[in-house]
């Protein structure tokens, strides 16, 4: 059975004063069901965070700092899953490599590593950090806005993706866990592999909750936002999300007719004790930041990286899956 805590098509308005002023110290939960929490990190014999990432950088810009608490939390455990390594990040074509498979090979080995110091950085071992290794950017055929949001039709890769995690993640949950929490991109996202992996968390959440007999709490953050007459792919949005400054602000996410503003988020977390951890991990990205040269990964748009580097807050979107 799934419990919302608020219609994603109403705005949460009464979170909207302590997120401007930012004086929100941790998560900010409406309860469904009996709530045990405290500093929104429910209590637990033994519980799980798994972060569904659709790229490497992805985990660190929407929940560096909540995977290190989470990591930090006595009776907790974390597994992160990666969709896609990234291998379309690079300039189309060979660049210094014989050929353009030669290339991505060496994207996804860099990035795979990348995301390993990453992870290490927040307090996870590469033991429990998981690669799918779906091809980026292939894996959403279509995609046509209805009802204020997109509608995608996956490829054979993305209904692949989908199904792999339905079956992947349930396997990451031992018998006797109390909670799982899963972490990943928002279907209010701009970008296809992001929507394709909320689709795969949403399902596993699920067959967890159905099959596994276990409460699962579904986070999930917009990490590009969509732009005026942009393309289908995304992301101009990133000229405008996120917004320069320490708090997220809200009303900085589009509204245009085809896909109204989203929803004001259901969860803010306040991590100001740990920028440096959220700083440091996304450093750890450095073909993303930085950029490489010698295989043709040219960086856009620097402030991107930069604004997301400088917040202090994780916003989600919430959803429950109960028995």
């Amino acid at each position: 059975m799934k419990c919302l805590p608020t219609s994603y098509g109403e705005a949460r308005y009464a979170l909207l004063a302590p997120l401007l002023l930012g004086i929100v110290a941790g998560f900010t939960v409406s309860s469904c069901g009996d709530s045990e929490s405290y500093n929104g990190i429910a209590s637990a014999s033994h519980s799980m965070l798994i972060v569904v990432s659709p790229h490497p950088d992805d985990e660190s810009i929407m929940a560096a700092g909540t995977m290190y608490r989470y990591a930090h939390e006595p009776g907790w455990s974390v597994e992160v899953v990666f969709l896609s390594s990234g291998d379309a990040a690079g300039i189309p074509g060979p660049c210094r490599e014989p050929t353009e498979q030669e290339k991505k090979r060496k994207i996804i080995e860099l990035r795979e590593e990348e995301a390993r110091r990453a992870c290490s950085i927040l307090g996870i071992e590469a033991t429990h950090v998981h690669f799918l290794r779906y091809p980026d950017k292939q894996l959403v055929a279509t995609s046509t806005f209805s009802g204020g949001r997109r509608h995608d039709s996956f490829t054979p890769e993305g209904t692949s993706a989908v199904e792999e995690l339905t079956r992947f993640l349930p396997r990451l949950v031992p018998e006797g866990t109390r909670h799982v929490t899963i972490i990943t991109t928002s279907l209010w996202d701009a970008h296809p592999d992001h929507r394709t992996a909320y689709w795969g968390a949403r399902q596993a959440a699920q067959v967890v909750a159905t099959e596994q007999r276990i409460r699962v709490q579904l986070l999930s953050a917009i990490v590009h936002d969509e732009f005026p007459r942009g393309p289908e792919w995304c992301c101009l949005g990133d000229i405008v999300w996120p917004n320069e400054g320490p708090f997220l602000d809200y009303f900085t996410l589009s509204d245009i007719p085809e896909r109204p503003r989203p929803p004001i988020w259901d969860v803010l977390f306040n991590v100001g004790d740990l920028r440096t951890i959220r700083s440091a991990s996304l450093s750890a990205h450095t073909s993303q930041v930085e950029g490489n040269a010698e295989l043709c990964m040219i960086l856009l748009w620097k402030p991107y990286y930069q604004r997301w580097m400088e917040k202090i807050e994780e916003a989600f979107y919430e959803e429950y899956f109960v028995p």
